[in-house]
């Protein structure tokens, strides 16, 4: 008898390290979670899966976190098993704390994990503690890192990406065009207004700035073309119209109306690149949509002795919320930052090119145009804007797609001019704040939908589901005033109505208890 439960407990201890074993490469988790945000989506797995050598992620993580990160290691590893797992054997990782050895100290500090003070209550008494939460990619000899996980959110995204970084054998290429900047240096400086975005789309593109004085390279996927307010010179038009016409692909974000929000004044501009832009049936309306979904302002007032700043909402500055669903760039976006944007007109369309519309102002919109173009905040102070604004939804930001004809096809000059295309795409967004320093750079949905823009655009639209999964923003829908007025008197009074019915139906059952009780014993 004992001879056989020894055997029995041998089976069962190899059939448990079987298991384990298989488990390893097997894996499957079953996510209930909206958008399953809590499992690899298939982007990350396709990832992982097409690797051909060793893959190895060192995690610096100090076994001694705060509590408010003290979950944060236990989600990165269960994060780099299943990423482990879907890898066929090609992806290794490892646990490091540097904290007691000098050697792993320098290691971590020489690929960029720098500890970070932290302080810590214990025990009744405050501590500073440095902790180190990073991740360095090696593969072949190229390094990458993630220098510090405060937030788990988003991890997958950054994951995947420098798993696709470091894995290329060449990153897809993108040009920016910015009329401001000087072009001599493709070098961020503090003055340089798409610093921001710059660095963001660096992390999965090669960056590159250009003039247009000489012809788009025919390596460039993406042009992004920024802020144009005075007219160009005719050689830049027609290398810009002539990339296009060789199946490129152009980001604009471009102003019709320039302002200046100190001294409150508005005038249009008078930029040949919208003549341009209107021989492919793309016409930008001289107007400012206002929005009762808006910004705020600070507003000086005097109160008494003293000037305080007052928030005014700004129906100028649009918060988007309401995108094309259907559109894999925007369709899990929300909180959108507009900063004096104009409307799409789509009046010249031709039949040969197509639109799709990504953004739109809310259901309470409305228009500043020409000839009083007002933009002061005195309007809407104190001010019902759900009376003020009445207009249906406006377009601020949409796809061209179709046949485009160039407006400089000459062949006695060039003999390889082209004259049309049918691969090329633009994607207007008719504000071009909505990437600049200080504005809408700041704003993670603008970061999102660029970084989904250029994606979209470079036919790279493998990670944008990951990016849009992870957008934790879910505003309420506005409501009507008089709807909120319901609203409020409901939740006051439906619990204790609630809790009066209760305790009636309650108490009609133990009449009904007792009577039954007094029937049986009479």
């Amino acid at each position: 008898m004992k001879k056989r439960t020894t055997i029995d407990l041998l089976i069962l201890i190899t059939i448990l390290v079987f298991v384990n074993l298989v488990s390893i490469n097997i894996f499957k988790r079953f996510d209930l979670s909206r958008g399953h945000i809590y499992s690899l989506s298939k982007a990350s797995k396709n990832a992982v899966k097409l690797l051909d050598k060793r893959l190895v992620i060192k995690a610096y993580f100090s076994k001694n976190l705060p509590g408010e990160y003290a979950d944060s290691r236990r989600f990165v590893q269960d994060i780099l098993s299943e990423y482990q797992a879907y890898s066929h054997g090609n992806l290794k990782f490892e646990f490091h704390d540097p904290a007691d050895e000098q050697k792993l100290k320098e290691e971590a500090q020489k690929n960029g994990i720098m500890p970070v003070s932290m302080r810590v209550i214990e025990n009744d008494k405050l501590e500073i503690r440095e902790v180190y939460m990073g991740l360095v990619f090696y593969y072949q000899d190229k390094i990458e890192s993630i220098p510090m996980i405060k937030n788990t959110q988003g991890l997958e995204y950054d994951i995947t990406g420098k798993v696709k970084k470091i894995t290329s054998t060449g990153l897809k290429k993108l040009a920016i065009f910015d009329p401001n900047k000087n072009q001599q240096t493709n070098v961020s400086t503090p003055q340089d207004k798409l610093a921001t975005i710059r660095q963001f789309l660096s992390e999965s593109y090669e960056v590159s700035s250009l003039d247009l004085k000489k012809p788009v390279e025919d390596n460039i996927d993406v042009l992004i073309v920024a802020g144009i307010e005075d007219s160009l010179e005719m050689s830049q038009l027609v290398n810009l119209d002539q990339y296009l016409m060789q199946g490129g692909n152009i980001l604009f974000f471009q102003d019709r109306i320039k302002t200046n929000i100190q001294q409150m004044t508005a005038t249009p501009i008078n930029s040949n690149i919208f003549r341009l832009l209107a021989t492919y049936g793309i016409t930008l309306k001289t107007n400012l949509v206002l929005d009762v979904q808006c910004g705020q302002v600070n507003v000086q007032q005097q109160r008494g002795m003293f000037r305080v700043q007052t928030p005014v909402k700004y129906p100028f500055f649009p918060i988007i919320n309401n995108v094309n669903k259907d559109n894999i760039i925007v369709k899990n976006l929300d909180n959108i930052q507009l900063v004096y944007a104009s409307e799409i007109d789509l009046g010249n369309l031709s039949n040969e090119i197509k639109f799709e519309p990504l953004l739109y102002t809310s259901q309470a919109s409305g228009e500043s145009s020409m000839p009083q173009l007002d933009i002061s905040y005195l309007p809407f102070m104190n001010t019902d804007l759900r009376k003020l604004l009445i207009d249906d939804p406006k377009i601020v930001a949409g796809i061209y797609k179709g046949t485009f004809i160039s407006n400089f096809i000459d062949h006695k000059k060039n003999e390889n001019a082209v004259g049309s295309t049918s691969s090329g795409k633009i994607l207007l967004v008719a504000d071009s704040d909505f990437i600049m320093e200080g504005t809408g750079a700041s704003v993670q949905g603008n970061r999102d939908f660029v970084l989904n823009a250029v994606d979209y655009m470079a036919s790279e639209e493998t990670l944008i589901n990951i990016r849009s999964r992870e957008t934790q923003f879910k505003p309420l829908k506005e409501i009507k005033p008089e709807s909120k007025k319901f609203v409020r008197w409901f939740n006051i009074l439906f619990p204790s109505i609630l809790l009066i019915l209760v305790g009636i139906l309650h108490y009609r059952k133990e009449l009904k208890r007792r009577k039954h009780l007094g029937e049986l014993y009479e």
